[in-house]
C-alpha cells in the first residue's frame, strides 16, 4: 500500500464513510430497519446533460435494507467495505481493489459463511459507495490495477515524465489506473498506428478472445 498525502484533520470523505455506520447506529437506537439509499447504476438511470455535454447518473435509488433476507448479506458487505475504506482514510494509505477484497474477506464466527467469496462481490460495492457518497475512487484512497500495455509510436507525458512507447521494448507502456489529464497527456504525433493489449484477469468476467488470454486493439 502507498502512503497518501498527509492530512491534519478528518476530511469530508472520511465523514461520509463514518456516516454509513451512523446510519446503522441511529436505526438500531430507534428499533428501525437500517437502510442505505444506493443510486441505481444502470442505463435506465442516466441522463444527458446538454449544457455540460456529459452523461450523468439520474436520481433513482434503491433501498438496501438489513431486515430483508435477500439484501442482508449485501448490506453487511457494504458496511464492511465502508469500514475498510474509512480505515484507509484514518491511516492515510492508498491501496488496490484487490487489497480491499483481502482485507474484508473472512469467515464469520460460528459459521462456515465467508463475508466475500470472490472479488466480483467487493468491487461493485466500492462503486456503489462512490456514487452514494459522491466521491471519486481516488478520494476513497483506492486505485484500480494497471490493465494493458501500449506499443507503438505514441509519445505522452506521464506525471511530468516523457514516455515514448516505441522505445520501451516488447513489454510496452503499462497503462496506469489513473489517466486523468492532470497525470497523462498525449503529445501530438503524425498519423500512424499503435497497438493496445489487455490481459483479462481471471475471475473478473472480462471479455476474452478465443484463446481466453487477452484482447488486442490497433488504431
Amino acid at each position: 500500500m502507498a502512503k497518501a498525502k498527509a492530512a491534519s484533520k478528518v476530511g469530508p470523505v472520511e465523514k461520509k464513510l463514518v456516516g454509513v455506520a451512523d446510519t446503522v447506529i441511529v436505526a438500531a437506537e430507534k428499533s428501525q430497519d437500517p437502510t442505505l439509499a444506493i443510486p441505481i447504476r444502470s442505463l435506465a438511470n442516466v441522463n444527458f446533460n446538454a449544457k455540460r455535454g456529459i452523461i450523468e447518473l439520474g436520481r433513482r435509488k434503491q433501498a438496501r435494507t438489513f431486515f430483508n433476507v435477500g439484501m442482508a448479506k449485501k448490506f453487511m458487505q457494504t458496511v464492511l467495505v465502508a469500514d475498510a475504506l474509512s480505515e484507509l482514510q484514518r491511516a492515510n494509505l492508498t491501496t488496490s481493489l484487490r487489497e480491499i477484497y483481502y482485507r474484508t474477506k473472512h469467515t464469520m464466527k460460528g459459521s462456515s459463511e465467508n463475508t466475500f467469496d470472490t472479488q466480483n462481490e467487493s468491487d461493485p460495492l466500492i462503486e456503489d459507495l462512490e456514487v452514494t457518497l459522491a466521491a471519486l475512487r481516488e478520494e476513497l484512497h483506492v486505485r484500480a490495477e494497471n490493465a494493458g500495455s501500449v506499443v507503438g509510436p505514441l509519445v505522452l507525458d506521464d506525471d511530468g515524465d516523457r514516455v515514448d512507447c516505441a522505445r520501451l521494448g516488447k513489454g510496452g507502456y503499462s497503462v496506469p489506473s489513473i489517466v486523468e489529464p492532470e497525470y497523462i497527456n498525449l503529445r501530438p504525433a503524425p498519423p500512424t498506428s499503435c497497438c493496445w493489449s489487455r490481459r483479462a484477469p481471471s475471475g473478473t468476467g472480462s471479455r476474452r478472445t478465443s484463446s481466453g488470454a487477452a484482447t488486442t486493439a490497433c488504431c
